[in-house]
């Protein structure tokens, strides 16, 4: 795996883990912010890149706001080590 591969995958551990801390799943966030669970089950594998309009409607269906979901974003990646 590329390391842009593996940078894509790390994002979508990180999208996975503030679903979870937040106890909402896949299902119920699909519906909140109307983006399709396989697709949110492929970003969450990282099988898909996110873009900026998918970022911000998954902070709308987490009930934050963008920047908190970047921020918790990059605390994940830092804490594992996968960004200096």
């Amino acid at each position: 795996m590329s390391l842009k591969n593996q940078r894509i995958a790390h994002i979508g551990e990180a999208l996975k883990n503030v679903r979870i801390k937040r106890k909402i799943t896949q299902e119920q966030l699909s519906s909140r912010c109307s983006i399709p669970r396989p697709y949110i089950s492929m970003l969450e594998r990282g099988g898909k890149r996110p873009k900026l309009r998918i970022i911000f409607s998954i902070a709308d269906g987490l009930g934050m706001k963008a920047s908190e979901l970047v921020k918790e974003i990059e605390e994940y990646l830092i804490e594992y080590s996968y960004v200096s």
